[in-house]
């Protein structure tokens, strides 16, 4: 307010002030005016006789003499014939009053005059400064007093409530503002008591909603209590069913396998007692018969024909075939049940195991430039059977050469063996042509194979499958894999965690 009020007044004292200095200024220049017409009117007659007579001296005279006058600065007296005389500087800036000069109606020449540069404006600044510093004190003692008034009456109130309400909002007190308004009841202290009012509402209603909202706060706590009580209750009840759910999926893949294997013995047990006693008399009779024939071959070798003889040779060596080969496969089918693996109390070196197998099976991988690349730590042992071991390996190196690389030259297995907290990870993989989809989801299954009619039996895999859940109590799964096939195989290390895994098993 005081910088609006001081802007206000120094712009209507600069008014005034320029206005005043215009009007002196204006006066100032209409005297130097007269003063210049009396000084050419006073020299004029007597530098016309000189300029008609020619009189250089007097022509000099005169222009000094002009020249002396208090205000000529610049003094020219010139003839018709080129003739002059000159007194003082002639100015730039300032302008030269050129006078025409007349003897008897007769111009003779001309007289240039020039007064001081600023000599109006400076005297009309002399003349008006007193006045102008009388209008501007005047208006510094008005905008005191305006000040003063403003300030008793307006700002030293309002700034006192302004104050008075800081004060609360610092301390956060909740107390109406106690200002009372003065008797002359004008427009501030209508602002103050209607400042007042509001200040009390609003007091009211921040009770109000703090009652409203502790009682909220009270309301929200007990349901949080509730809520979390409740989630915890169903938190455990789920967490509970769970673990149902778990134990009866374990237990009954657990059954399923059992059955599996249960009616897997059976069949096995029937066809043996079926089949082996038929099969081994075939065998012997197939002996005896080779015998006679040779026999009869030695006494009559005169009256046989040599091409029907080689007929007989043919179809005996054709039975011995495959009265062998259902031997063999009688043997498979007794080696499916994983119970048959009982030497599993010793610790042995799995790297050991792995080498004196591959050696092992050196005749059958010398045939192809097979690649098999073993990465197993020296000092991993496990308390198993060499035997189960050599059969999983076994049948999964059978694999990979009959299927995986199947009609190929040339192939790469991987058998990576390492140590996780009490388990054994071994990742078994190759890069030969794969499995699809079907194959992925039944290779475990008894009896499935992919080379039906060309030797494929269908009981490796299962039997891999039995000896890793059932011997072992691990666990066997096929990881996806870019090229070839990936086993991965996790199993305890020691007979007494394959022990609790069972007892956890069944309870």
């Amino acid at each position: 307010m005081f910088l609006h009020i001081v802007l206000t007044l120094l712009i209507v004292g600069g008014v005034a002030a320029t206005i005043l200095y215009a009007i002196q200024f204006q006066r100032e220049t209409e005297r130097a005016h007269q003063e210049m017409l009396r000084i050419t009117n006073t020299f004029k007659p007597a530098m016309a006789h000189a300029l008609w007579q020619y009189d250089k001296y007097q022509i000099k005279l005169l222009v000094e003499g002009l020249h002396s006058d208090q205000g000529v600065s610049y003094v020219k007296a010139s003839d018709t014939e080129n003739y002059s005389a000159t007194a003082g500087t002639r100015p730039y800036h300032t302008e030269v009053t050129d006078i025409p000069v007349y003897y008897q109606d007769v111009m003779v020449g001309t007289l240039s005059v020039s007064k001081y540069s600023g000599g109006p404006w400076l005297l009309a600044l002399q003349q008006s400064l007193p006045y102008i510093t009388s209008i501007f004190i005047l208006l510094a003692v008005l905008a005191a007093a305006l000040m003063l008034v403003i300030h008793r009456s307006i700002t030293y109130r309002i700034t006192h409530l302004a104050q008075a309400v800081q004060t609360r909002i610092d301390d956060e007190v909740l107390s109406p503002v106690d200002i009372r308004p003065s008797d002359a009841n004008d427009e501030i202290d209508q602002l103050m008591q209607s400042f007042r009012t509001l200040n009390e509402r609003l007091i009211d209603e921040i009770h109000h909603n703090t009652e409203v909202s502790r009682k909220l706060s009270t309301v929200n706590a007990q349901l949080e209590d509730r809520v979390e009580e409740r989630t915890r209750h169903l938190s455990s009840t789920i967490e509970r069913l769970n673990q149902t759910v778990e134990k009866l999926n374990t237990t009954q893949t657990q059954l399923i396998e059992a059955e599996k294997l249960s009616a897997l013995g059976s069949m096995i047990a029937g066809i043996g007692h079926e089949i082996e006693t038929p099969l081994g008399l075939c065998l012997t009779m197939e002996s005896c018969l080779r015998n006679d024939v040779e026999a009869v071959r030695e006494h009559c070798d005169e009256h046989i024909n040599n091409q029907e003889w080689q007929h007989v040779i043919e179809s005996l060596n054709l039975l011995r075939d495959n009265l062998r080969r259902a031997s063999a496969l009688m043997t498979s089918f007794k080696s499916v049940t994983a119970g048959q693996i009982n030497d599993d109390n010793d610790w042995i070196n799995l790297r050991t195991v792995i080498d004196d197998l591959l050696r092992s099976l050196s005749p059958m991988l010398k045939q192809h430039p097979y690649n098999i690349k073993v990465e197993c730590p020296d000092e991993l042992r496990i308390q198993a059977s060499p035997t189960a071991l050599n059969q999983i390996l076994t049948n999964l190196i059978t694999n990979s050469l009959k299927h995986g690389f199947f009609e190929r030259d040339e192939g790469n297995i991987s058998i990576i063996a390492a140590e996780d907290t009490g388990r054994l990870i071994m990742h078994y993989s190759d890069d030969g042509i794969g499995l699809n989809r079907e194959a992925s989801r039944k290779i475990f299954e008894p009896m499935f194979t992919t080379r039906r009619g060309e030797g494929g039996t269908g009981l490796g895999m299962h039997l891999v499958y039995n000896i890793v859940k059932q011997k072992m109590k691990g666990e066997i799964s096929i990881e996806p894999s870019d090229t070839g096939v990936c086993f991965r195989i996790e199993m305890p290390l020691s007979k007494a965690q394959r022990r609790d895994r069972g007892r956890q098993a069944i309870y």
